[in-house]
């Protein structure tokens, strides 16, 4: 199993920050991959609704699904992988701190087969990737343009 963790203080409010990061469809907007998500359950969203994504990986385009696990406004969220290319966990708990919110996130990859030889080249790709997700995610709340 691989892990990542990253962590970010954004000055909004902790309603705001939960609001924009699990909503699936603004996925696309601030993290850096080739991305697109949409939810495949009607609203209202919370534990046990579905998304699919559409990803771009060296230039193949891939779809998984996810379920929510955890939903528990404006504090926790997970979603866990339901495909069998999404093996992954993943929580993002948020907390007020001083003038913003603080988001911490927590990816955990189920990973067999081959993938336990190449997981941890995915892994790091995927820690990079939130890592300057979550600085446009900063820069886009902070500016007002999420």
């Amino acid at each position: 199993m691989g892990t990542a963790r990253h962590t970010i203080h954004i000055r909004r409010p902790v309603e705001d920050v939960f609001a924009v990061l699990t909503n699936v469809e603004l996925t696309g907007r601030w993290y850096p991959a080739r991305v697109e998500e949409w939810w495949t359950s009607a609203p209202p969203h919370g534990v046990g609704s579905t998304r699919r994504a559409r990803v771009r990986v060296l230039g193949r385009s891939m779809e998984n699904d996810a379920v929510v696990t955890a939903h528990d406004p404006p504090r926790l969220a997970a979603m866990k992988g339901t495909s069998r290319s999404a093996p992954f966990e993943v929580t993002l708990a948020f907390q007020p701190d001083g003038d913003g919110t603080r988001v911490e996130v927590e990816s955990a990859f189920h990973l067999e087969g081959i993938m336990k030889v190449v997981g941890p080249i995915f892994v790091r790709g995927y820690e990079r990737g939130w890592a300057r997700g979550l600085a446009n995610l900063k820069r886009m709340m902070e500016s007002g343009e999420l």
